[in-house]
């Protein structure tokens, strides 16, 4: 029989509800545990962790239990207990470490006498429950607002804070981020760990807030960073067509210079995490520079930046630790912008974010940033630009014809239809339920870096990756719109307001004079 292959439970997704699939006594007695995410329905072979994969004895006992054929593999005896503690609930260094535990809450506490513990606990969790990104409470004059960031778009919920309370809960944010209480008059940033438990078991939360004073009080901002849906895999994230076979080619090469670009709150750092995801091998050596570090990967050195380390000065002594795959939060400056690119041309594979309009645009970039157009042609492998749209729900989704300002901005053809959600419980009356993402990918072949290291205009640039096959935000945002999955309303949200004219005017100039 083959030697199993080498293992570490790191390599493998610990997930209670199939870790309980065998009773805990039984594992325990055979030193087994399953491994990963069990889909109910599936054929697919259960991954088993065992002290002896080789035992077939065991191995036909656990598929019995199963009723599904099993794939042995080699783990020790502390692994093995580690990862039933984690599936069972016990000894989780997470819920050691948290100081809120939070549930989903059907209401808010408005009792009269209600504390601000409680009232944090009801905000944050109703919060979570929501899938909100973030959490603003906001001290004016004469009132207090809560609002939360759903699917990108802010929504004002109703909450017992008041005048009159609102500086208790400040103050039990503080308390829970271990900032300063007194401290009224400057801004501070700190960080909150929970634990959220629900039907689903439990997973480890963490809140990042901001406090900003102002003259009617202070206001707080709770940027919410879910472990459970930091990564959601490259197939989870819209690409359609071949765009995601074209970038897991870039981001497997073993050198170069790979952005993803778009602005603030458009889930560069979820593209960037998930590639990540996809290329943690055993086989590579992957740095990362981060502010903040929102998720924690096995076996990879993550770094915070801080005022003492930043981006430039951790790109620069990775070169010196010999690894295979750099990751810095993001360029900003000519500083950092030199420091990635020698890392790019001398062997390693670079992954960041820049703040661009397009993908296109990143060559005008990064020249402005001073990165001379011939080393940009020789290390620069593709950008990424993106944006998040909401998606139609698909409980109330209808079909409806384009309004007159969608067919003339859009340019689309007569007797188009196109989906759009009336609004119902599931998701709240608004029509729309979940993000996706709109992609432009634009690849750098030989012809382009040719273009690139003539210091070639971006709408030179551009016009030949169109000739190449690149489809604009534009073009995935209606294929998207057409196949139902986002309405056309997101379009014209998200797509930046030139490439819709440059369309509008692409086609006036392909129509017949007169």
């Amino acid at each position: 029989m083959t030697e199993p292959a080498f293992t570490e439970l790191d390599q493998f997704e610990i997930d209670p509800r199939s870790v309980r699939l065998l009773d805990q006594a039984f594992c325990r007695q055979h030193s087994v545990v399953v491994l990963g995410k069990v889909a109910t329905g599936s054929e697919e072979p259960v991954t088993v962790g065992m002290l002896e994969p080789s035992r077939g004895a065991l191995s036909r006992q656990v598929a019995n239990r199963l009723r599904r054929t099993v794939r042995p593999v080699r783990l020790n005896a502390y692994e093995i207990r580690r990862a039933l503690d984690l599936g069972w609930g016990l000894g989780d260094p997470a819920a050691e470490r948290a100081v809120l535990h939070l549930s989903p809450s059907a209401s808010l506490p408005f009792a009269p006498d209600a504390g601000a513990p409680e009232l944090v606990d009801g905000i944050l969790g109703r919060a979570v429950e929501l899938g909100a990104s973030d959490v603003h409470v906001e001290t004016y004059a004469q009132d207090v607002d809560v609002r939360l960031r759903v699917d990108g778009v802010m929504r004002q919920v109703t909450t017992p804070l008041s005048l009159d309370n609102v500086a208790h809960v400040i103050a039990r944010l503080k308390v829970l981020a271990d900032l300063d209480v007194a401290e009224r008059r400057r801004d501070q940033d700190g960080r909150i760990r929970a634990l959220w438990k629900d039907e689903r078991g439990e997973h480890p939360i963490d809140f990042r807030l901001s406090i900003v004073p102002g003259p009617a009080g202070e206001d707080a901002v709770l940027r919410i960073l879910d472990r459970a849906n930091a990564v959601l895999g490259l197939e989870k994230l819209g690409f359609i067509g071949d765009d995601l076979a074209t970038f897991e080619r870039l981001i497997t090469n073993p050198e170069g210079m790979v952005l993803v670009t778009g602005p603030t709150g458009s889930g560069k750092t979820t593209t960037l995490y998930s590639a990540i995801h996809r290329i943690n091998t055993a086989e590579n050596k992957i740095l990362t520079a981060e502010n903040p570090i929102e998720y924690r990967f096995p076996k990879t050195n993550q770094k915070q930046v801080s005022e003492q380390m930043g981006f430039a000065d951790y790109a620069r002594a990775f070169l010196r630790q010999n690894p295979d795959v750099i990751l810095l939060g993001e360029v900003r400056d000519e500083e950092t912008a030199d420091a990635a690119v020698r890392a790019a041309q001398t062997g390693h594979l670079l992954l960041s974010t820049l703040h661009t309009n397009d993908a296109v645009r990143t060559i005008s970039r990064l020249r402005t940033l001073g990165v001379d157009p011939g080393m940009i042609a020789s290390c620069l492998l593709g950008a990424l630009s993106q944006r998040l749209v909401r998606r139609v729900c698909t409980h109330c989704r209808e079909q409806v014809a384009p309004t007159p300002q969608e067919t003339e901005r859009l340019g689309l053809a007569d007797g188009e239809t196109f989906s759009r959600g009336r609004g119902c419980e599931v998701c709240d009356g608004r029509g729309t339920k979940g993000r996706t993402g709109i992609f432009e990918l634009f690849v750098v072949d030989s012809q382009t870096a040719d273009l690139v290291a003539e210091a070639a205009p971006v709408h030179e640039l551009r016009r030949h990756a169109r000739s190449q096959g690149m489809r604009t935000l534009l073009d995935d945002a209606l294929d998207k719109a057409r196949c139902g999955v986002i309405p056309l309303s997101e379009v014209l949200r998200a797509v930046p307001y030139r490439m819709l004219q440059d369309r509008q005017d692409e086609q006036a100039g392909q129509r017949p004079a007169g």
